[in-house]
């Protein structure tokens, strides 16, 4: 399987010809090829995650077009091939086996809603939880973690890589990191990598590595 990296929290992910796109925001420019899509996963309604416009896009190239949201969230899509899901769901499409986990957005501030929001497993091998620190009930050889948000620290970020172990880190979710910053919080996951032997993985927009 194929996985290619986007602006901020956008993943390709390509098996037989065919992909699963998961979380194209307003943040994500640089997806062009919008062909062969068979399923997109929202992981919650915040604007760098759901985007109406990249909806329509990919409805209008894949009339076939499989979206799976959490609750409530699929009100808003309002199209009778989109699918809300919760913690525990599981469902087939094309050659990607997906495993939902989660249920609720991180907390941000106790005066903030928080948001219904749905972790994903694809084929047993690649997590991405979201604006979460939830975890897989497997250790999945992909880990694609977020290492900025005004919900996180990189202490928690430590933890979940420590907690999860998986065999390859793929930091997301960074579009709010200058370069600086991205040097500084990387030194750091890169130290808890190393603990457990685990391949670190720089992904510029476009860059693929397969898994």
């Amino acid at each position: 399987m194929k996985l290619t990296k986007y602006e901020h929290a956008c993943v390709v992910l390509e098996e037989k010809d065919q992909k699963l796109i998961i979380d194209p925001g307003s943040f994500t420019q640089s997806l062009t090829d919008l062909s062969n899509v068979v399923a997109l996963i929202i992981t919650h309604e915040h604007m760098d995650h759901f985007d109406p416009t990249w909806i329509e896009k990919l409805q209008l190239e894949n009339p076939d077009l499989l979206i799976f949201a959490p609750e409530g969230l699929d009100l808003e899509i309002d199209d009778e091939l989109t699918h809300a899901v919760t913690a525990g769901a599981e469902h087939n499409v094309g050659p990607f086996d997906l495993k939902f986990f989660g249920g609720i957005h991180a907390q941000i501030h106790p005066s903030i809603p928080r948001p219904n929001n749905i972790g994903v497993l694809v084929n047993g091998t690649v997590y991405y939880g979201g604006d979460s620190f939830d975890k897989p009930d497997v250790q999945p050889k992909v880990l694609l973690t977020p290492v900025s948000a005004p919900w996180l620290k990189m202490g928690e970020v430590i933890d979940y890589v420590d907690a999860v172990k998986p065999k390859i880190c793929v930091p997301t979710h960074n579009a709010l990191n200058s370069e600086i910053a991205t040097s500084l919080t990387e030194v750091w996951l890169k130290g808890v990598c190393q603990k457990h032997n685990i391949t670190f993985n720089h992904l510029s927009p476009g860059d693929s590595i397969d898994c």
